[in-house]
């Protein structure tokens, strides 16, 4: 495929549930697995929120998301490929030249670019940013989604397809398609996480500034959709693979997820709090570092779990349901993805919003939360 033609977007549901057989046939589809017609899960609500510190601006929009207690997704399908194109942070493209739209989906709801794309001749439209280059012959699963790079989105959006599909992964010796981490903590997690889910299947580390034709891929319909919607049975089998299934709360294993050693998003008073923390039973943890076999233990077994908003809390999937989970959030970051990951398992959650202190771009912001707001809202949660 020329790397100047213009790539149509398009939703891969809407050409797998086309009655032109021939519209599969040119687009290189070869095999159709529904794991999921549309469906809905529901999510308990949350059982407190300060939001006094909320910038107006947002509280329209965290309204609207903490009233949605039953979450609806789209039809989930595993579809197989052939001579597909992959390129940036796994936007696939078929053959006959159509991006596949839930590949890339954190950039087109935003009306944004793919990475490794570039604007195409006319709206809604792209083309490679890099000519197509390697071909991959040996038949792959593609396990590369936007953001790979930070551990939460690792989690969510990729050890979940390897949790799903661990069997199928193992009885067709499909080779695992993941992204080339700078970073060799990520890379390690990664690697952990391959080891424990599907030992011993081969891997293939894709750089962004890439396009390889795969000759033979599978392809999975997003299990996360940001900014809610993770689809629950991959998420339990995920947790079911670093959790044993008889996996009891420590009474009293409070843990404080620090984001002290961060650059960004930081709790800028966690100093002037710690006497409350400590009041309250909570001990202080950094998981910068730990192994995903040592995050998930230690949250399978914690009383509650309280930290700054990031990816540290997407251990939240390990938890048991009788857990509790705080969220502590700038008063910009109104983001419910982490309610998404407890509400589902019917943990009870809460989310207390502090006062913005730097003037970074939302998600990006230190802020304080007052000592009395958090320790009204533990006494009220924790007695």
């Amino acid at each position: 495929m020329n790397d100047s033609v213009s790539l149509i977007v398009r939703s891969l549901e809407s050409i797998v549930n086309g009655i032109d057989q021939s519209s599969l046939e040119a687009a290189g589809i070869t095999r159709v697995n529904q794991l999921s017609p549309r469906g809905s899960y529901s999510r308990r609500p949350m059982a407190l929120v300060d939001a006094f510190h909320i910038k107006p601006e947002v509280r329209g929009a965290f309204d609207h998301y903490r009233n949605v207690s039953e979450q609806f997704y789209p039809q989930i399908n595993a579809t197989t490929l052939a001579d597909a194109h992959v390129a940036g942070q796994g936007t696939v493209v078929t053959r006959n030249g159509i991006l596949v739209e839930e590949s890339a989906i954190e950039y087109l709801a935003h009306r944004q670019i793919p990475e490794g794309f570039r604007q195409g001749e006319m709206d809604r439209t792209f083309a490679f940013a890099h000519p197509p280059s390697s071909v991959v012959e040996t038949p792959c699963i593609l396990v590369k989604r936007p953001w790979y790079r930070n551990y939460g989105h690792w989690l969510v959006d990729s050890a979940t397809i390897l949790a799903y599909f661990a069997q199928q992964i193992n009885a067709d010796r499909l080779t695992i398609v993941v992204g080339s981490n700078e970073s060799q903590i990520q890379k390690n997690i990664v690697q952990e996480t391959i080891n424990k889910i599907c030992p011993g299947a081969g891997i293939i580390e894709m750089p962004d500034n890439v396009t390889w034709r795969f000759s033979d891929l599978l392809y999975i319909t997003p299990l996360h959709r940001p900014p809610m919607i993770k689809w629950p049975p991959a998420m339990a089998k995920l947790k079911a693979a670093f959790v044993d299934s008889g996996g009891r709360i420590n009474p009293g294993a409070r843990l404080y997820l620090s984001r002290a050693d961060v650059k960004t998003r930081t709790l800028a008073n966690e100093d002037a709090l710690k006497k409350l923390l400590d009041h309250f039973g909570f001990r202080t943890v950094f998981t910068s570092g730990m192994s995903l076999t040592e995050q998930a233990q230690l949250l399978g077994s914690a009383e509650v779990v309280m930290g700054v908003k990031g990816a540290a809390l997407a251990n939240l999937v390990f938890c048991q349901p009788e857990a509790t989970a705080i969220c502590l959030s700038p008063g910009d970051f109104i983001d419910p993805f982490f309610w998404d990951v407890a509400g589902q398992l019917g943990m009870t959650y809460a989310e207390i919003f502090g006062r913005v202190v730097t003037s970074h771009p939302v998600g990006r912001n230190d802020f304080v939360i007052e000592p009395e707001r958090l320790e009204g809202a533990l006494r009220a949660l924790l007695g």
